[in-house]
């Protein structure tokens, strides 16, 4: 089935949204019986295209997502589950800051059991932000590499697209961040690893840190790396999103507390595409199977899965080796999200 986006300004385009009965078959197969019957979904993005400048290079790669738009893919892909989201703000170029941030308040205004987090760089004012935090019901910041006052992206460090002042704001705030770290080897990079220590246990020992992707690790390298430092952190938390790879959620249930991890889902990315983020040695890529025409799939009738799927089945694993039991299960997917955000569920 493919469902096609609900009636909102400024948008005529199909959603990338497409369920095929492939999907369908796999959920009922191998994760039904698995996924909790609730889920916080801890990582997931609103968009509306008509606040991103028309030359930009994201302009309309994604369809509007309001919120009623991701409660229809969520029902889809998570079937006979109760959800609820942390809405954190897209970081896509050329977009109007006050204008996004704005866009998610009226969204989810209202919205009892709802939690976002304010896109953010660093030439928001302070009291733009101190605004949105005590009156548009903000709990945290989402800041992200593209926005580095450096100019690079991929090597950035934290304070490049988080400034000193804002790390000040938000420690007297006491909010969260959630941080989608950059640099080659992401949270296993020596600086990143320094500076979260002298965040967490030093200079900003109120901020609370959600360290997305699995603190970055779309491969096994980062988090085998950090994951010393890091368990030893205070104040620091995971989201579970968009990674694929089985190697960095083994490390991670291992080695941390599981009451310091959320699930997340990085919708729509994770729901727009067949395919997963894979692994090659320490580097990664996204791969959308329905674009590689060499993929034929001669010698069987299955096919690729939703990304999603992929992300879902490879925490399956990983927590069945990992011996992660129900309860604990049931509170990566939902119950921490709930206890920390003081969401009443």
């Amino acid at each position: 089935m493919q469902f096609e986006n609900s009636k909102f300004p400024g948008n005529n385009m199909k959603s990338l949204f497409k369920y095929r009965d492939i999907d369908k078959d796999f959920w009922y197969e191998e994760l039904e019986e698995w996924v909790p019957k609730r889920i916080y979904d801890c990582h997931v993005h609103l968009i509306n295209n008509d606040i991103i400048d028309k030359k930009s290079i994201h302009k309309d790669i994604y369809p509007n997502e309001p919120l009623s738009k991701i409660r229809e893919w969520h029902r889809n892909v998570f079937p006979n589950r109760d959800v609820n989201s942390l809405i954190i703000g897209k970081p896509l170029i050329g977009t109007d800051i006050n204008a996004h941030n704005e866009f998610i308040y009226q969204e989810i205004n209202g919205e009892t059991k709802t939690r976002a987090h304010r896109l953010t760089t660093p030439k928001d004012s302070l009291k733009d932000i101190e605004n949105d935090i005590k009156n548009k019901g903000f709990q945290g910041l989402k800041v992200y590499r593209y926005f580095s006052s450096t100019g690079d992206p991929n090597e950035c460090s934290i304070e490049d697209y988080l400034p000193h002042e804002q790390l000040e704001l938000a420690n007297e705030l006491g909010i969260w961040i959630t941080l989608h770290m950059a640099k080659q080897d992401g949270c296993g990079d020596k600086r990143n690893l320094s500076d979260l220590e002298e965040f967490t246990t030093k200079r900003y020992p109120n901020i609370k840190w959600i360290l997305a992707h699995v603190a970055r690790s779309f491969t096994y390298r980062p988090i085998e790396k950090g994951i010393d430092t890091l368990k030893n952190l205070p104040n620091i938390w995971y989201d579970l999103s968009a990674v694929t790879d089985i190697r960095p959620f083994i490390t991670l249930f291992k080695n941390e507390d599981h009451k310091r991890i959320f699930y997340g889902t990085d919708g729509i990315e994770s729901v727009s595409f067949h395919g997963a983020y894979n692994a090659y040695g320490h580097a990664h890529q996204q791969l959308e199977t329905d674009k590689v025409s060499s993929l034929t799939f001669l010698h069987t009738s299955n096919r690729p899965i939703l990304c999603l799927y992929e992300q879902l089945i490879s925490i399956k694993h990983a927590s069945i080796i990992c011996e992660i039991n129900k309860d604990q299960l049931e509170d990566i997917f939902w119950k921490n999200a709930v206890t920390e955000f003081s969401v009443d569920w």
